[in-house]
């Protein structure tokens, strides 16, 4: 009986720190996330990175991406989700790439390209705050991001793919340093 009693006890416990996790992680907003040290905004962070991307992309005489609220949504519960669980790759622990995280969403991104249809794109950069920035500004930050970005084959493609209209650009700040970036395309 009293093994009974602490098991539900225990149950019980475990159901209000699960709880109050999940409330504390879903409501965090990143656009207003600081860390201690160096100032760094997300929101700002997110937009300078976008700025930086067009200018790439006007380099070569390309379209700007307009800014798509809807995949920025997507992109930084991504950026969320590999700074919670602390992982760092286009596929999650549990298998699901972009193409799910915008199914999930109900985002649907179908460009016809000759014969084949193109479902979108991913980038994802990962960085540690004191090995990028002097001083603390997102400035440097996003110039560091979008460097190693365009210096990727991959990356670089995603970014300069002519027939993407739009991007979202999500961040994540963790508690020790580590800034991660999601850039969705369509």
């Amino acid at each position: 009986m009293l093994e009974k009693t602490v098991l539900k006890i225990a149950c019980v416990m475990l159901c209000m720190l699960c709880t109050a996790a999940f409330v504390e992680g879903s409501g965090r907003d990143t656009r207003s996330q600081r860390l201690s040290g160096p100032q760094v905004d997300a929101g700002r962070l997110e937009k300078k990175i976008h700025a930086l991307i067009n200018r790439e992309r006007k380099k070569k005489g390309l379209p700007a991406l307009l800014w798509d609220e809807r995949l920025h949504r997507i992109a930084g519960k991504y950026s969320r989700d590999m700074e919670q669980r602390d992982f760092f790759a286009h596929t999650d622990p549990d298998g699901r790439t972009f193409c799910d995280r915008y199914k999930a969403a109900r985002y649907d991104c179908r460009i016809r390209t000759g014969d084949t249809i193109c479902l979108g794109a991913e980038n994802i950069s990962q960085d540690n705050l004191p090995a990028v920035i002097d001083g603390g500004t997102e400035d440097r930050i996003a110039e560091s991001v979008v460097r190693r970005w365009i210096s990727s084959r991959g990356h670089r493609t995603n970014i300069l793919t002519p027939y993407f209209k739009r991007q979202g650009i999500g961040v994540a700040l963790s508690e020790d340093g580590r800034v991660y970036v999601t850039e969705n395309f369509c």
